[in-house]
Order: structure tokens, then sequence, then C-alpha cells
């Protein structure tokens, strides 16, 4: 922003780039949905593997819509993580694998996991609460929370730790419910240009995808083509850093539970060893699903 440009004008300018970067990604002006809402949702194995116990996940907080930035390792450091983002717990999904509802498997008296740490009763309540349409056991954290505090379970107490990779979650990014925000949350651009990444090209990562490269050129600032360019690396690259771009023909990582409820999916990133995504999509009217 010049001197004699006010700040109203220079953030006008930054959602115009947006507008017109957002469109290249998206494969040119989507056809938007004014009455629909969009979200944005988060899965990663490694944070699965080692999600309890969290001080963060009490029953108040899983039940409170109230946007919370979750403690993720390296968000210092590294600007392109989930530490950055602000997650509505109330509507992200938590998954219970079959096994460990069931006691079958590693669970149960005879098996490695030993007994599941709730009883039948907090089974059947959490089957009753799982979202209708899913072909797994998926809970909100709105009813999660309650059913918590009534039976008693303790996902802060060390002893949650043996629900790792049992109980995980898709965790649902807080934005507004439109496709532009959506899109800002995902591309890791809703804090503003001073907040850009610049390319890697120090390092091993020499261009984005062939494809990528010559679609972001059109971008006019340096500062958001650059940033944008680490979220379309290729496969390869994107193991140690930045992203993979994901058509919207392929779910990201796990996501494509939510292709269950009835979302539709708008486009979507992968991360390492496409051992994480980010998927944005669009929500179906089914109010329970959104």
């Amino acid at each position: 922003m010049t001197s004699s440009e006010s700040p109203a004008a220079g953030t006008r300018a930054w959602d115009a780039e947006l507008t017109a970067a957002f469109d290249i990604l998206l494969g040119g002006k989507p056809a938007e949905d004014p009455t629909a809402e969009y979200g944005v949702y988060y899965a990663d194995d490694s944070l699965d593997e080692f999600l309890f116990p969290s001080a963060w996940a009490t029953p108040a907080a899983l039940a409170e819509p109230e946007p919370r930035q979750l403690p993720f390792p390296g968000a210092d450091e590294y600007p392109l993580s989930p530490g950055v983002w602000r997650f509505d717990l109330s509507r992200s999904l938590f998954r219970f694998d079959d096994h460990l509802l069931d006691e079958t498997g590693p669970w149960g008296e005879a098996g490695s996991k030993g007994p599941r740490p709730f009883g039948d009763d907090f089974v059947a309540d959490i089957r009753a609460a799982a979202t209708a349409g899913a072909d797994q056991v998926l809970v909100r954290g709105a009813e999660l929370g309650p059913l918590l505090a009534r039976h008693g379970i303790d996902l802060t107490h060390e002893s949650s730790k043996k629900l790792n990779n049992w109980l995980t979650v898709l965790f649902r990014v807080s934005t507004d419910g439109t496709l532009a925000d959506a899109m800002r949350a995902a591309t890791f651009t809703e804090r503003g240009p001073e907040h850009l990444v610049p390319f890697d090209d120090e390092g091993y990562v020499d261009t984005a995808e062939r494809r990528w490269e010559a679609a972001l050129a059109a971008i006019t600032r340096p500062e958001l083509r650059d940033h944008l360019r680490m979220l379309c690396l290729d496969e390869d690259d994107a193991r140690a850093a930045g992203a993979h771009y994901c058509s919207a023909d392929r779910w990201p990582f796990t996501t494509d539970i939510l292709a269950s409820l009835g979302a539709r999916l708008v486009v979507g990133w992968e991360y390492g060893e496409s051992q994480a995504g980010t998927a944005v999509v669009k929500l179906p009217d089914t109010p329970h699903a959104r």
C-alpha cells in the first residue's frame, strides 16, 4: 500500500487480488451457490497418533462454537501450519473406530489394548449421536462434549492416551461459510499480505508443478504468486515442504468421509507423504451435517 492509498483501498485491492488468484486455482470463476455454505476441514495422521491427552479436549471446549487456536507443533516456525488456524471444535468430526466400540480386534479382555475405557452405555449414546448417512461412526464435538461429561470420560487425562489412532478427528476450520473465506483459510492468506510465505527456491524445491507455474504467472503480486506456488508443488517436493494441489476429483487424506455426509469437494491439498490434507467443501443442506 502506498502512502497515498487509504487502508480501505488497500484492503479492497488485496481482496481483488485474492479473488483473481482463487479463480485461477479453481480453474476459472467458480459457479458459487450464494445460498450454500462452504467449509474447510483438516485431517492429519501424525496428529491422531499423539492426539490425547489434550488440554483442549474438555467437554465444554468441544461443545463451544467459539473459534480457538490449538497448540499444534511447529506453528511458530512454519507459517503453512494448522497452528495458525482457528478451529470450530463443535463442528469438528470425531471418528470412533468400530473395533474400539465393539471391543474386537486388539480391544477387549484378551486383546493387546485391553478393555476400552468406557462402557456399553457410552457406546449406545455415541451410536445414537452419530451423524446420519456416514459409513463410519462420526460424532460432532457439539454432541460428543456433553456425552463425555455425562459418562465421566476425560480426554485430558493420561489414561486417554490409549485412544490415539482409534479416536481420530476431522478438524473444522472456522470460516464465515462463504467460498471466498474458505479459500482464504485453506491457502493461508486470511491474515493478509504481510504473512505470505516466500518460495523455498534456496532449498531443493526448484519450481511448482509445471501447469501451476504457467497458470500462477498471471498473478501480478510476486509475493502472492510465490506463496501460492508453495501450495502447488508436485507430490515429491510436497513431502517435506508446502503442499500438493489436489483437483476436485480426488479427496485429500481421509477427508473422503465427508462425501458420505453429502459434502461436495471443491478443492483440496495434501501434505507430506499424503499423511495430512485440507478439503474445501460445499456442505449439504442437512443441518446436522453442517
